[in-house]
């Protein structure tokens, strides 16, 4: 009898060591944000283009529009592009008094900006806050 408890504690310690030693992968790797997103919403028409890249960051690009319901063609619009850090699905843009949060989640990204008056240079009435629909998972092509 003690001989078979001693071989389960045995068996049990070297399954705990081999368990702790084995290395988790990391958020950022479990998720796959690459690809295309959109959102739209009374008189927005939002994209995003995401690539994920090595070293826990992101490559993005952001188009906001603003449509007049009056007039079509009546277009504001505002853009964005950078590369910054993902950790844990989370991604943050900062440029002097603009600040944008990328929340990724399976199946889209929720953005947030820092207050309605932050400077990001948009048009009058856009934004690029909202829920955003991952539409495919394409690498995008940047010109940056």
């Amino acid at each position: 009898m003690k001989r078979r408890l001693s071989a389960i504690l045995f068996l049990l310690a070297v399954f705990w060591i081999t368990a702790a030693q084995t290395p988790r992968p990391t958020n950022a790797k479990l998720r796959r944000v690459t690809g295309q997103y959109r959102f739209r919403q009374d008189e927005l028409r939002n994209s995003l283009d995401v690539l994920q890249l090595a070293g826990g960051k992101i490559k993005f690009q952001l188009v906001a529009l603003w449509v007049s319901h009056n007039n079509p063609e009546n277009i504001h619009n505002g853009e964005l592009r950078g590369v910054v850090a993902l950790e844990n699905g989370l991604a943050v843009y900062e440029s002097g008094n603009c600040r944008i949060t990328m929340k990724f989640t399976s199946n889209g990204v929720a953005i947030t900006e820092s207050d309605e008056n932050s400077d990001c240079g948009f048009g009058v009435n856009v934004t690029a806050a909202g829920p955003y629909r991952k539409t495919g998972s394409r690498k995008p092509k940047f010109d940056f």
